[in-house]
This record gives structure tokens, sequence and C-alpha cells, in this order.
């Protein structure tokens, strides 16, 4: 069974309610079953979602590297926890979306909800630039070799990483706006072409779907806020 792709502007708007909701969720129990949850819906949309999973190796040793910082305090060791499980499923959801969807037709929603074009033609432009920043960050790390770096994942070496990756993707952001404004310049309208498939039905089994699972993750956000206030 897989699930159809649901590209409209009300699945759109329930499906960036999942990725605010668990964003905002700070219950371990609450964000574990979300997170079995995202994994059972990606296996009906995605199909071949465990595979991904094992592909991106390098994000389950960042998140796992971004919550061992965490365990040298003892506010940090209650929040590694969630911290990691929340980044994992907000990151697992962005795939399944991605996987299910569609970049394109993602890109095309997000102009049906209202988002200014100036942004989504960033947004395209950015993705196109990805190959170039991961060439950038190879050269990133061949020059920390040639000035003595050695191999393996130390402290000062991650964070060095860290700041080139953010530089190169500032970079990627000035260089997406500065094509948009030379494409305005040789006349371009506005509107990004995009390789759009027939409008399909909407699969209102689907729709439940997502519907439950938003209802579930913010009721989750609710008691959670309900419980700190009363304490």
């Amino acid at each position: 069974m897989r699930l159809p792709s649901l590209s409209t502007k009300t699945g759109t708007l329930l499906i960036l309610s999942i990725l605010a909701g668990i964003g905002l969720l700070n219950n371990f129990a609450s964000l574990v079953v979300c997170l079995l949850a995202v994994l059972l819906f990606g296996v009906f949309a995605a199909g071949n979602i465990f595979i991904i999973l094992y592909r991106a190796k390098g994000v389950w040793i960042f998140f796992l590297l971004t919550g061992v910082s965490l365990l040298f305090t003892k506010e940090g060791r209650v929040l590694a926890p969630i911290l990691i499980t929340k980044m994992f499923s907000m990151w697992l959801w962005g795939v399944i979306w991605i996987k299910w969807v569609g970049f394109e037709q993602i890109l095309s929603s997000f102009g049906k909800i209202g988002i200014p074009a100036i942004l989504i033609h960033i947004i395209a432009f950015t993705a196109r630039f990805l190959p170039i920043m991961a060439e950038r960050i190879k050269m990133t790390f061949a020059a920390q070799a040639s000035r003595g770096a050695k191999k393996g994942l130390r402290s000062l070496q991650l964070r060095n990483l860290a700041g080139g990756i953010g530089s190169v993707l500032l970079s990627s952001f000035e260089q997406s706006e500065n094509v948009e404004r030379a494409m305005q310049s040789r006349g371009f309208c506005g509107m990004y072409s995009l390789r759009m498939e027939k409008d399909e039905k909407i699969s209102y089994v689907t729709l439940f779907l997502i519907f439950f699972m938003v209802f579930a993750i913010w009721a989750g956000v609710i008691c959670n806020v309900l419980c700190s206030a009363r304490s």
C-alpha cells in the first residue's frame, strides 16, 4: 500500500503544523511516540524510508554528537534525549515529506499558501547549489589537512567545520538571491517554471491520517503547556 501524494494547500498546512508541533513538544515519551508514528507513516508514504535512514549516517552522527556535547552538565543530561529525539523526528518528517510529495510539488504548494515568490526562488536555487556546497566543504577539509589538522573527530575541528558550513550556506543564499535578481533583469516574470504533474485527486484517507497526527501532536503540546503552567 502506498499513500497518494498530497500537495494541496490544506495538506501543506497540515504537514507544516505537524513539523511545528514536533518542534514544540518537550516530553520525551510524547516525542518517542511521534517518532514511531512518523516512521510508520513513512513506511506507507515513502516506502523505502529505512534505506534512506541507512544512507544518512552523517545525520545520525551529527545528532549524536550534539547530544553528547550536552552531557557535561546536569541540565544537559536531562535535555539531551529530548533534543536528539526532537531533531531526529523533525528531520525524518522533512525527509518523508520531500520523498513523498516531491521537492518541486512542495515549492508549488508554498506558492498556494501565500509564501513570497522570492523566498521560493531562493529555496529552489539553493537546492541546485548543493553540489557546489559539497565541493566547498571538501575543500575546507583539504585546507585543514594541508595546515596540519589530524584526521578524526575533534572539538576544534568540528567547531571550525561548523563555522565553514555556516559560511557556505550563507554564501549559497546570497548567490541564490543574486541569480534571482539577474534573472529578473533579463525579463524574468517572477514565476519559476516547475515540472508539475497533473493535479491529483484529494485522498480523504490521507487527509484524515494527517489531520489525526496534527490533532494528537498538538494535544500533547497543549498538555505540556498546561502541566508546566501548573507546576
